[in-house]
């Protein structure tokens, strides 16, 4: 009997050993998560500096220096709160840390997903309601912070539903992960929150989808003296589009998660070891969306991406100690329009400014 004891109690894992296995087990998101902060750091500052410095205002510029503001947060407090989460699933002591960490990162996510549908708003009035209210550049941005004030209203119950579950193995050892509070897990509130959110994002996702979908069929509509205008909002809207779908594919796997874990109560998915590792790495893909960005505005901007290709020489020229040629070529001067609201009067300044669209590269939203 006590031999049978003996085996029993040496065979009870430590919580040090438990919480190693665990984070053994989350090592494809950590090494994830890692990745996308040092890629979403370095492409969100070159972003805010490209478009703070090369573009002039514009409702565009407004909307996308908002949106890497908010990303390169994402990457500064969002990204490593769930790296640390990772690292420590079963020793996360520190709850207040927990609470605060969890609430800013919903406050960015949700303010991200608010704000790409405000981009949706504005550039469907723009194309398909041309002759309606006009978006100012003030009014662009109070919308941003009004976004960004929503997502705090929506994050606020973090405070209460996140903080220590407590988790119980053999041997009397008890866990402590940063996740819903042990106080309110087995409440209706975390339910019910889940609900509102995942109502929310499926307002935002079917949404943009009408909303796209209004703006190519109206891009398609377009006689030939409007061409060329057509086409800059074209590639506009492309770019746009590129952001949305982004956003759709990196926030659906977490949305997905949620329902299932919300309507679906019994664990339906084997504890296998791809499963262990997979849906940790799942449920944050949405960080993906704070990442990608600066590539799309690579892929789909000209001017930035010559921008990006002059910013990549004239280091390597500093690295090699050579001087650049030109070194006055980040000056305010060479910044391109990226937006006009004049109407031309004449024919020959409507030449002059369709002469300039075709030969600039014009962002306007």
């Amino acid at each position: 009997m006590n031999t049978t004891n003996s085996s029993a109690f040496q065979n009870v894992k430590t919580l040090e050993e438990l919480n190693n296995e665990k984070a053994h087990q989350r090592l494809p998101a950590v090494v994830f998560l890692s990745i996308l902060i040092v890629v979403g750091i370095i492409g969100n500052v070159v972003v805010l500096v490209a478009y703070s410095r090369k573009y002039r205002p514009s409702t565009f510029r407004t909307f996308i220096l908002t949106l890497a503001v908010v990303d390169l947060s994402s990457c500064l407090i969002g990204m490593p709160m769930e790296l640390v989460d990772n690292l420590y699933p079963l020793t996360f002591y520190n709850e207040e840390f927990c609470k605060i960490g969890k609430f800013l990162g919903q406050i960015l996510k949700i303010g991200s997903a608010l704000i790409v549908f405000l981009m949706a708003v504005v550039r469907y009035q723009k194309i398909c309601l041309p002759t309606k209210t006009y978006f100012s550049n003030k009014v662009a941005r109070n919308l941003c912070i009004i976004s960004m004030f929503v997502a705090v209203f929506l994050s606020w119950p973090f405070l209460i539903l996140q903080g220590t579950q407590y988790k119980h193995y053999d041997g009397g050892v008890v866990g402590h992960d940063c996740s819903v509070d042990s106080d309110v897990k087995d409440t209706i509130y975390p339910f019910v929150y889940t609900i509102i959110t995942f109502a929310i994002y499926m307002f935002v996702f079917f949404g943009l989808l009408i909303l796209y979908t209004l703006i190519i069929l109206n891009l398609r509509r377009h006689n030939e003296l409007e061409e060329q205008r057509h086409k800059i909002d074209s590639r506009i809207t492309k770019i746009m589009i590129a952001i949305t779908v982004a956003f759709v594919v990196s926030y659906l796997p977490d949305c997905i998660l949620d329902a299932n874990s919300t309507f679906n109560k019994r664990n339906t998915l084997p504890p296998s070891p791809a499963v262990l590792g997979s849906l940790p790495l799942l449920a944050r893909a949405y960080f993906i969306n704070n990442v990608i960005n600066p590539i799309i505005y690579f892929v789909g901007d000209t001017k930035f991406r010559k921008i990006m290709t002059k910013a990549f020489v004239y280091v390597i020229h500093i690295i090699r100690g050579k001087q650049f040629p030109g070194s006055n070529h980040f000056e305010l001067s060479d910044t391109l329009k990226t937006e006009d609201h004049t109407n031309t009067t004449t024919k020959n300044s409507s030449t002059i400014t369709n002469n300039k669209f075709s030969s600039t590269d014009n962002s306007e939203l």
